[in-house]
Parts: structure tokens; C-alpha cells; sequence
């Protein structure tokens, strides 16, 4: 639970004002001995499995642990027993001795007060532990912290967090002019103000739900494979710590100032295709389970190299030689980056290069018609490597700084008009860097920040004209012109876009268009060129995953068709009709 101080009631209030935190005196030795033992242990309850209790007791760091009073539940008052009056011994009467009264055995005294720590009110140990009327606890009269949070509680953990650990010095609860207030406000504040607000988690950003009375928000520590790890105040234990490994499902995710980005990556696609010269599309993908798949046109998909070995979060790279033969590039669950082409009927693929695990590959031709590579290290090296005269491949050619590159996105490699190859790659930081290989420097493009979780289009259409589309960190999809050796500064297609995917560019029946997935997680078909209405409509196909990226394709025949997935299921239907009340046009995906 979550309150913002605006928000406590007026009984709340006036029960917050009138209590105060017990001193040590009143506490004394054996209470703190005590509260001691009782913070560790409710500090080790409020662990989750898998999680080590040493490390979530540490991991309250919180500088108001354990502290304040709240309003409590009015006790029953004890009752103090009755002295009890000896029995006479059998053979003795009373008053054999005269002036002698019955003796009479007086009770024990009673224990001394404890110190209760969540409630933070002292009570009898012989009676039962005080309840909280209410989750607001005050500190010297103060029901609020320095940032307008109360006390003890979950928007005020959060915040202590953002301050702590995100590096957010200036966040509390009028943030940029905003009342943020209780938990259940933080998505509609935090969208109001500009940040992006969606279903994708990440390290730092801040977990929220409408659930509950007030709301509740904490604090993302961890991410795993459709997991979320999170740390919090005043759920399971009130006005106490505790953390939880749940479904990522459970909470909307609010970026305000995310630590690290999200590992849902956006160079993965659902297809990758290579057009041939006589209208159809080779495809490549890799399934769920990690089996990597290529198809010819009109054939049925084949596997190729070891089943369910390949990264599920990292597209194959696919490109026709000069033979119309397919080079074909994937990266491992290990970090190994495996390509070849076929020889004598059959595909081998070797390995190439190291890779991150979350970044695809890319591949290319170059002018003189020899397949050029390039994979971003674990570490974050950006590399190339080219087919030699010999079969083999050179040694690798270091572009950049070292451990500079993101991991969370591939490398695009494409040609121009003029035959040049070009490399584009985004730094860790989500600067965008354009090379030409065959000559020329590394020169940084301007314009916003890129998303780091989403890669860039290449393309070149029938005009000569070669564009670059990408999403923004905020969302926002840009594209930049190449007029001789230099890029133009973004100009924006209208729309939200999801920054962990990637957009997919195609020419469709005569006019650029590209698929891209929306903010709201629907696949998206749009001119390609800022300006220029699209024939097709405002097309869109319902969606809900803003990680999965859409693919473009082309049947003999039948034109483009956009690929998406649907559960665990792709679908295919023609581009030029995207539209909401449209079918796909077979139950599933036959390349």
C-alpha cells in the first residue's frame, strides 16, 4: 500500500499527531536485545523463495526502518490478579497465635514493557501485539518524510529508491509540478508528464498497480525470463520490508529513469527476409525454443544447425549472393555468432565471431560481392570481419571505441545507391554512429537519443534515395536522409512508437511503407516517408507485446506481407490490407 501524504484522513491525522516514538530509557536493554531479534526475523519473513535472506535483510536500507508509530487497534487493558491468601496447614486454625493475620502472597510484578516494531507502540507482553488502525506511521508528530511521502510506506520506500539508486535527486511528490500523490496516481502522473508507461520492465524503472484500496509501487531490482523482482514497503508486512519474484503481468512499468535498460531486446524480429530476383522472399527466424529455421520461396522451412541452440531474443541475419545463394548469420544462447552458406546442397555453419547473446548479427555484400559481418562483443566491442579470396574469413577489424556499443541492439549493415556500404550501430549510451566502409570515418548522426532496445532500417528504394528509419528513447520514429556522405537531421512520422522494437521498411505496391509496433503494442503500417499519406489506409493490427518486432516479406505473386505473432503462432497478411476488421490469410505462417 501506498498513501501520499495529501491523502490521509483527517482521524489518520489527528492519531499520527498525538503519538511519539518510544526513547531507549523506555525501551530499556532487554526490549532492544529484543527488537533486535524481532526486526531480523521479520526482515527474514518477508523473503520470497529463491531469494537469499541475508541479502533482502541488507537490502533495507531504508533510513526509516523500523521506526514511528502508528494510530492502533484499542486494546482490551489486563487485568492485574488478586492477592491470593495462604491456605492453613491441616492441624492449624486461625488465630492459634493471637494477633496474627492470614499471611497473604502477593503476585509477581509485571513484566517490563516491549517495544512492538511494526506498530512502534510499547505493550504488555502478556497480552497480544498492538494492530495498526491504519498503515500511517509518525515520527515526532510527522506523519510525512522529507520528500511528502508517508512514512513507512510504499510510495515513500519508492521514492527513497529513486533518490538512492536511480540518482533522481529532486523527485517527491509535487515532482515537476505534479501531486503525485497515492500509489494508484503514479501511472497517470508519470504519463502526464511525458515518461513512458508500459508493460515492458526494467532494472530501476518503478512497478505500479491500481490494485488495492490506494494503489501499490515498488521498486524493479530484477528481470528474468517473463519475471519481475521487486523490492517493497508495506505489503506483506506492514510498514516493513520485503521482496518478490512475480510475473512481469502484475504490474505497468513507469520509466522515469530507468538504471539499466530492459533485457527484452529489440533486435529480435519475427522474420527476417531477403528478396530474390523473381519476386518471392527467403526468410529466416528462430522459434521460441531456440531452433533457427530457413525457407526458399514457395518451400517448406528446414532448421539448420543444432536444434535449440541459438538466442530466442536475437534474429538471424540473412542476405542472396550475386548466385542468389543464402548467407545466413545467427547468434548462439553462448555468445557465438555461427554463419555460412550452402556448399554442395548442404548448409554448414561455422563459427564467425562472439556476440552478446541479446544482439543479432548482421550481414552484407560488399561491392566486390564478398559477404561482410559485423556482431557487437558481450562487452559491448563493435567488430568486422570479410570473406576473403580464400573461403576464409579476415581477421576482425575493432570500429569504435572499445566496450562502447550497446548489446541491446544490432548493428545494421546496407548499401546505397552508389553501391557504398554502410554500417550503423548505437552506443550503450543510444548515440547513433554511421560509417562508409570503404572509406570515411565514424560520424555521430544528430537528433534525440535512440532507443537502445530497438534496431534501425536501412534502406535504399527504386529513386536512389537511402533512408534510415529508428525509434527514439521516447518513442518517437525518425527518419534521416543520406545526400552523398552525409545524413540529414530525423524528421518524425507521426504516432508513439515502442522503443523495444524494431521497424521493418519495404517498398508496397509502388510506395515505401514501413511495420513498425505502436506504443500500445499494435503492428502498425505506415508510409515510410514523412509527409507522404500512405494509400493504404491507417491500417493496424491489434497487439499487446511491445517487444515483438514485425517482419515484411514478399510472395511470388502476392505481393508484401506482414508477419506478426500472435501467442505462439505467426500470421501473415498482405500489407495493403493492415486494417483492424482484416484476416490473415492463412491459420498460420507458411513462408
Amino acid at each position: 500500500m501506498g498513501f501520499g501524504n495529501g491523502r490521509c484522513t483527517s482521524r489518520q491525522s489527528r492519531s499520527c499527531a498525538t503519538v511519539s516514538l518510544p526513547t531507549v530509557e523506555q525501551v530499556g536493554k532487554t526490549g532492544i536485545r529484543w527488537l533486535a531479534r524481532v526486526v531480523a526475523a521479520t526482515c527474514l519473513a518477508s523473503g520470497v523463495a529463491g531469494t537469499v535472506a541475508a541479502a533482502a535483510h541488507a537490502s533495507d536500507d531504508y533510513p526509516w526502518a523500523g521506526r514511528g508509530q502508528c494510530p492502533i487497534v484499542p486494546q482490551v487493558p489486563i487485568e492485574e490478579p488478586e492477592p491470593v491468601p495462604v491456605t492453613p496447614t491441616p492441624g492449624q486454625q486461625p488465630g492459634d497465635e493471637p494477633g496474627d493475620a492470614a499471611p497473604v502472597v502477593e503476585p509477581p510484578p509485571p513484566p517490563p514493557p516491549v517495544l512492538d516494531p511494526v506498530s512502534g507502540h510499547l505493550y504488555d507482553p502478556r497480552g497480544p501485539r498492538p494492530t495498526c488502525a491504519s498503515r500511517v506511521w509518525s515520527i515526532d508528530g510527522s506523519i510525512g518524510d522529507p520528500w511528502g511521502f508517508v512514512w513507512r510506506n510504499c510510495t515513500s520506500f519508492v521514492s527513497w529508491r529513486l533518490h538512492e539508486r536511480n540518482g533522481m535527486d529532486r523527485f517527491g511528490n509535487h515532482f515537476r509540478g505534479e501531486h503525485w500523490g497515492n500509489a494508484d496516481n503514479w501511472d497517470d502522473v508519470a504519463r502526464r508528464l511525458g515518461y513512458r508507461v508500459d508493460s515492458v520492465p526494467a532494472i530501476g524503472a518503478v512497478a505500479q498497480t491500481d490494485a488495492g484500496r490506494v494503489g501499490h509501487v515498488a521498486w524493479v531490482s530484477a528481470v528474468g525470463p517473463g519475471t519481475v523482482t521487486i523490492e517493497e514497503y508495506n505489503h506483506a508486512l506492514p510498514g516493513g520490508y520485503g521482496t518478490r519474484t512475480v510475473p512481469a503481468t502484475e504490474f505497468r512499468y513507469l520509466h522515469l529513469d530507468d538504471v539499466a535498460p530492459s533485457p527484452y531486446v529489440g533486435s529480435d524480429r519475427t522474420v527476417v527476409a531477403a528478396p530474390d530476383t523473381l519476386g518471392g522472399s527467403w526468410t529466416a527466424r528462430v522459434d521460441d525454443r531456440g531452433t533457427l529455421w530457413l525457407a526458399r520461396p514457395g518451400r517448406p522451412a528446414r532448421t539448420v544447425g543444432p536444434r535449440r541452440a541459438f538466442s530466442p531474443v536475437a534474429a538471424p541475419a540473412l542476405m542472396l549472393s550475386r548466385r542468389g545463394l543464402p548467407w545466413l548469420a545467427a547468434t548462439t544462447r553462448e555468445g557465438r555468432v555461427l554463419a555460412g552458406t550452402p556448399r554442395r546442397g548442404r548448409l554448414v555453419l561455422r563459427r564467425v565471431a562472439r556476440s552478446a547473446s541479446t544482439a543479432s548479427p548482421a550481414v552484407a555484400l560488399t561491392s566486390s560481392g564478398r559477404p561482410l559481418l559485423a556482431a557487437v562483443s558481450p562487452d559491448g566491442t563493435l567488430v568486422t570481419r570479410r570473406l576473403t579470396l580464400h573461403g576464409g574469413w579476415s581477421r576482425p577489424a575493432r570500429v569504435g571505441r572499445p566496450a562502447s556499443w550497446g548489446t541491446h541492439t544490432a548493428p545494421v549493415l546496407g548499401a546505397d545507391a552508389q553501391g557504398r556500404s554502410w554500417l550503423v550501430a548505437v552506443t550503450e549510451g543510444g548515440a547513433t554512429f554511421a560509417q562508409s566502409l570503404g572509406r570515411g570515418r565514424l560520424q555521430r548522426l544528430g537528433g534525440p537519443s535512440a532507443s537502445v532496445t530497438s534496431t534501425p532500417a536501412l534502406s535504399t528504394d527504386g529513386t536512389g534515395t537511402t533512408r534510415l528509419h529508428q525509434v527514439t528513447a521516447t518513442g518517437r520514429l525518425g527518419v534521416r536522409t543520406l545526400d552523398g556522405g552525409r545524413w540529414s537531421r530525423p524528421a518524425w512520422l507521426a504516432g508513439r512508437w515502442s522503443p523495444y522494437a524494431s521497424p521493418a521498411v519495404d517498398d508496397v505496391a509502388g510506395q515505401l511503407h514501413v511495420a513498425a509496433t505502436g506504443s500500445r503494442g499494435a503492428v502498425v503500417v505506415r508510409s515510410a516517408v514523412p509527409g507522404t499519406p500512405s494509400h493504404l489506409g491507417r491500417g493496424a493490427r491489434p497487439g499487446r507485446d511491445l517487444t515483438l518486432s514485425p517482419g515484411l516479406l514478399t510472395r511470388r505473386d502476392g505481393g508484401v506481407f506482414v508477419v506478426a505473432r500472435t501467442g505462439a503462432r505467426l500470421l501473415a497478411r498482405p500489407a495493403a490490407a493492415a486494417v483492424d476488421d482484416s484476416l490473415p490469410t492463412s491459420a498460420g505462417f507458411t513462408p
